[in-house]
């Protein structure tokens, strides 16, 4: 291209979809020369894999005491691990509870362990895990930049060394989702405000706090985060529906409906937009009341403590992966151009049977390294890609995969 025009490379050029193995996605700047490949095979020692016969949410059958002495605690995490990858998440609760008896406190594992009883229906008992003098002070750690990223594909090592090597951004959403199930919902908000400050470039961060705000009766700091969600993340309907409630509660229908009818249109089958299209029309109908969801449909698996899955960190074999068959990039408008620098980003996105981007993670990232509008950008192009999706068993299945996006001013 001429010299001196600005273009998103990424979106364009240097595009590259690679099966996700959430070691890799976790990591923001992969060495030089890395391609899209699946990750190593696991370890026997390390990822013993449950029978074949396990199913989701069946109960774990208790180990001879004999057999269980013959593992380690690094391979009862493994097993652990594998059964997470399952859907098994009681088995894989039982499974961790094991390995805490026999290693030292570890932060690490205190919240996997607190994920896995919550989702497997133990609410309080992960609550009571969240809210502990261990947690809550890995909760306070500065964390530096490193490890400001997702928990990598093989992370049982992480559980077994006594020490927390996690992002602490983990517990404080953990601690909105579990206090919101229980309607604590001044737990929740204070928990929202702490994982706003930790990454605070997520709409869905924005989105959290607003509805954790809303339910708390502080309607307006409930609107200026859904305004910021839907900003900073033109993917969720459910913040352009929080804009829609707040337009119709201000008495501007017509900018209410507009925002219902993006939220239908980023997601058909989200129902709460569709009938507020509707009422809203209607004379003398009061506003909907606000949503107590984060997020729903498929974009629960960005909910650590939801069941919906794959999650990010899990490995997916699949026959085919997802690959990349159409590219339409936004202009970078002038107000952009000669104000960015090179960008390099590595993105996590769930490409659904559709072949469409559904959801993404946004990596830990700053203004200067990634400016707001030029994130806005991105995001809003993932809307227009349309991929082949991950084939198992011939049938087509929401995986999760990686986009290259790259910039060169």
């Amino acid at each position: 291209m001429p010299r001196g025009r600005h273009s998103l490379r990424a979106l364009a050029a240097t595009a590259a979809l690679m099966l996700l193995a959430a070691a890799a996605a976790a990591t923001t700047t992969p060495p030089a020369g890395t391609t899209a490949a699946h990750p190593p095979a696991p370890k026997p020692a390390t990822t013993a894999r449950p029978p074949a016969t396990a199913k989701r949410g069946a109960t774990a059958k208790p180990a001879s005491k004999s057999a269980g002495a013959q593992k380690s605690p690094l391979q009862q995490a493994g097993d652990a691990r594998a059964f997470e990858e399952l859907g098994a998440y009681a088995q894989a609760r039982d499974a961790l509870r094991a390995v805490r008896g026999r290693v030292p406190p570890d932060a690490d594992l205190e919240l996997a362990l607190a994920l896995d009883e919550a989702r497997s229906g133990q609410l309080d008992s992960a609550a009571a895990r969240l809210w502990s003098p261990l947690l809550s002070k890995a909760l306070a750690d500065s964390v530096p930049k490193a490890r400001r990223n997702a928990y990598p594909w093989q992370r049982e090592g992480m559980w077994v060394n006594g020490r927390y090597d996690g992002w602490n951004w983990y517990i404080a959403r953990a601690r909105v989702e579990v206090a919101a199930a229980l309607g604590r919902w001044d737990a929740a908000l204070q928990a929202a405000h702490r994982a706003v400050e930790l990454h605070e470039r997520s709409g869905k961060e924005r989105l959290v706090l607003a509805i954790a705000a809303g339910h708390t009766g502080d309607l307006a700091s409930c609107e200026q985060a859904a305004r910021d969600a839907a900003r900073l993340d033109p993917t969720l309907p459910e913040a352009q529906y929080l804009v829609g409630l707040f337009e119709w509660r201000a008495g501007r229908r017509l900018a209410a409906q507009e925002a219902f009818r993006a939220a239908v249109a980023l997601d058909s089958s989200y129902h709460p937009p569709a009938i507020a299209l509707v009422r809203s029309r209607l004379p003398g109908v009061p506003t909907d009341t606000l949503p107590s969801e984060f997020l729903t449909g498929v974009r629960g698996m960005a909910l650590l403590i939801s069941s919906e899955r794959p999650k990010r960190e899990e490995f997916q074999q699949w026959d085919t992966p997802a690959s990349i068959v159409k590219q339409e990039i936004l202009p970078l408008p002038d107000s952009l151009k000669g104000k960015l620098t090179k960008l390099d980003l590595y993105l996590p996105i769930v490409v659904d049977p559709k072949g469409r981007a559904v959801l993404h993670e946004i990596p830990w990232s700053t203004e200067e390294s990634l400016p707001d509008p030029l994130l806005s950008i991105v995001l809003r192009s993932l809307l227009n890609w349309r991929f082949n999706p991950a084939l198992k068993n011939g049938q087509p299945r929401c995986a999760w995969a990686t986009v290259q996006v790259g910039y060169q001013p």
